[in-house]
Formats: structure tokens, C-alpha cells, sequence
């Protein structure tokens, strides 16, 4: 999912008001069964502290202890943990994990404003995408180990646009942005071998919220847990008070009438029509008809749905298959805070293709 690295530009602003350097740990590459994969990115700062989690717990600790010499020397360098023997025999840490992984460790210099992380808060608050390369293995002077580079990609007239890249970078970075998979890479420039991780970058996920009832608040703090940017939006202007709010990125006093000159539907991933109106949620859910929002959750039973729609006429049509309602996995929810949990898990179930079944399947059968 695209909110992945959360973690880390909600840090940016406390790593900038501290001014002390600190080391980015990177998977760049994985094999067999891990905890995280590659694109998982953790801080380890001076004192020894972690922000975020690449092993669950498994290594992190002796990750600090290599981060000690990146901070000593400044230079990047990558460590290898082998959890595939039983035995555990190298590490002798007792994971059990059955699987491997190769991290990168570089530094985040205060007075380069912790670059590359200063370019990956930057895209995300102007919501763009891109990818960032960086360099975790080199001979040549002007790519060396721990550069990185984020550069941003967009669509334009159903074409890619992509910032130009530097050789040896150019075809890599085009195939990481239209596959948007990790992967490693060598290249040999100049005489010299260039090995390289490509991670493509995808904006925070955008929740829009119709409707600021009680009900909304514990979805929106779910939403904020999960690392989602939210948009609440109300007619009523005695319900959008930042004090009921304090987690969303944006809370609007909005009349249906007025969304489409005051808010670009299109930047959102998901949408909950929940103002407890009917007549609210249909001018509101009309509103949305010509968006391309790829989710569109209706609180309420399925014949509240069903006159919803009915209600669009024709333009039903063109919203039908991205409408879910009720909104929610079945999982017994009943409290507000069940539900809103029910309701995340749907749109992030829809948004990776997935079903929401069990992972253990024998768990349900009989």
C-alpha cells in the first residue's frame, strides 16, 4: 500500500526542529518468508532509537549496533541476515522466520535536510508520485554507495511523464515506475559496477468523509492510525470543529452544490457517504458521479443503498461498481469503533484486490 512510509514523514518534522543526524535503514531485498519486504524503510537515531519496524523485532537491535559505524564514518552499508537455518547458527538470535533479508543503512545528514527524506515528505504533502533510487554498492566516484535520487512521475494525456533520470539510471527508474515493484539492479558505467535499489513511491492514501456525525470520529482515527490523509466534510457547520477532528488533513463546512468547485474528487482512493440524510447523502453522492474515486462506501442497510441509487437515475451507471453499501467487512460489528475498523478493512480489501477472507483457511472450515 501506498502509505508505507508514513512513518517517516510524520518524523520528518520532529527530525527537523531536533537537527541530528540519523540512519535510514532500507530492505532492498528479500527471500522466503519475512516480515516486511523490500520498500520497508525504519530511523535509527543517535541514542539508539528505532522509528518503524523491519523485523518485527527480530534484528533491529543489531541493527543498531552497524548503524553505530555509519555514524562514526558517514558511509552507507549493507548488512545480511540469514534466518533460513534452523539452527540459527550465524546470528544466534533464534528467529525462526525461515527467510532472509539485505538492508541498507545510509546516513540523513541534518544539514542536507535529511535528504532523500526531505524529497519523499515533499511529494507526499503535494500528493506525487515517483521513485527513488539509491545506490548501495559502487566503484564510481559520481554515484556513490548511499546516494539517493526521488524523482517524480505522472500521467499526462495517458502517457508517462517521468523527470529525467541520470545514466545509468534511465531505463531502471521507466521499468520501476510502470511495473511499481521493488527490485535491485547492477550497471556498469564508466568501467565501473553500479548496484542500485529502485522503489517506486506512491502518495498517502486519501479517505474523504461525508458527514461529521459522532460515528465519523473513530473512523477517522482508524483512517489516521493507518496512515490515510482525511478529508471530513459536513453541510451542518456546527459539526466541523477541529476539536472532534484533530487527525484530518482538511475539515470543510461543504454544501453538495459546491464540491466540485471546491474540492478535486480525484485525489481521493476511498469515500464514506455517512451523514445519517437521505436527502443530504443524495445530493452528496450525485456530487461525486463524474469522479473516479475507486470507492464509495454508503453507511446504512442495502435498501438505504439501493434507493440512493435509484435516485441518480441514469447515472447510477457510472458509479455502480465502485459503490459498496453496506459499507464494511462482515466481521460483527456493532460499536462505532467496530465498525469503523469494518470499514477500513473493506476499502484497503478492495484497493489490493483482495477478498478479506482468513489467511488460514482451516480455521473456517468444518
Amino acid at each position: 500500500m501506498a502509505n508505507k512510509l508514513n512513518h517517516l514523514i510524520d518524523s520528518y518534522q520532529q527530525l527537523k526542529q531536533q537537527s541530528e543526524n540519523c540512519v535510514l535503514a532500507t530492505i532492498i531485498e528479500t527471500f522466503g518468508s519475512t516480515y516486511q519486504k523490500a520498500g520497508a524503510r525504519m530511523l535509527i537515531t543517535q541514542a539508539g532509537e528505532l522509528i518503524g519496524l523491519l523485523g518485527g523485532g527480530c534484528f533491529e537491535r543489531d541493527l543498531v549496533e552497524h548503524a553505530r559505524t555509519v555514524f562514526e564514518t558517514g558511509e552507507a552499508k549493507t548488512v545480511f541476515y540469514d534466518m533460513r537455518s534452523p539452527d540459527d547458527v550465524i546470528w544466534g538470535l533464534g528467529l525462526g522466520c525461515n527467510g532472509a533479508v539485505r538492508v541498507l543503512l545510509q546516513l540523513l545528514q541534518a544539514e542536507a535536510g535529511f535528504s532523500p527524506l526531505n524529497s519523499i515528505a515533499d511529494a507526499a504533502e503535494a500528493n506525487v508520485s515517483g521513485f527513488l533510487v539509491t545506490v548501495y554498492e559502487s566503484g564510481h566516484a559520481d554515484f556513490p554507495s548511499g546516494h539517493s535520487l526521488f524523482l517524480p512521475a505522472s500521467i499526462v494525456d495517458n502517457r508517462l511523464s517521468l523527470t529525467s533520470a541520470p545514466f545509468p539510471f534511465t531505463a531502471s527508474a521507466l521499468q520501476t515506475v510502470l511495473q511499481q515493484k521493488p527490485h535491485i539492479e547492477a550497471h556498469v558505467f564508466g568501467d565501473q559496477e553500479i548496484k542500485a535499489f529502485y522503489d517506486p513511491l506512491q502518495p498517502p492514501l486519501r479517505l474523504l468523509v461525508f458527514g461529521a456525525g459522532t460515528d465519523a470520529m473513530p473512523l477517522v482515527q482508524c483512517a489516521k492510525a493507518l496512515g490515510w490523509r482525511i478529508t471530513v466534510a459536513d453541510y451542518r457547520p456546527g459539526h466541523i470543529k477541529k476539536e472532534r477532528f484533530p487527525q484530518t488533513h482538511q475539515l470543510l463546512h461543504l454544501l453538495p452544490e459546491d464540491i466540485s468547485d471546491k474540492l478535486e474528487l480525484n485525489q481521493f482512493n476511498a469515500l464514506v457517504v455517512m451523514t445519517h440524510n437521505i436527502e443530504y447523502d443524495q445530493r452528496y453522492l450525485k456530487a461525486v458521479v463524474n469522479s473516479q474515486i475507486p470507492y464509495i462506501g454508503l453507511l446504512g442497510p442495502a435498501h438505504r443503498k439501493d434507493r440512493l441509487m435509484q435516485s441518480l437515475g441514469n447515472d447510477a451507471e457510472r458509479i455502480s461498481k465502485r459503490v459498496f453499501g453496506p459499507v464494511g467487512l462482515d466481521i460483527g460489528a456493532e460499536t462505532p469503533e467496530e465498525i469503523a475498523l469494518s470499514i477500513m478493512a473493506s476499502i484497503h480489501a478492495q484497493l489490493s484486490g483482495r477478498n478479506g477472507r482468513q489467511l488460514n483457511p482451516k480455521a473456517t472450515a468444518d
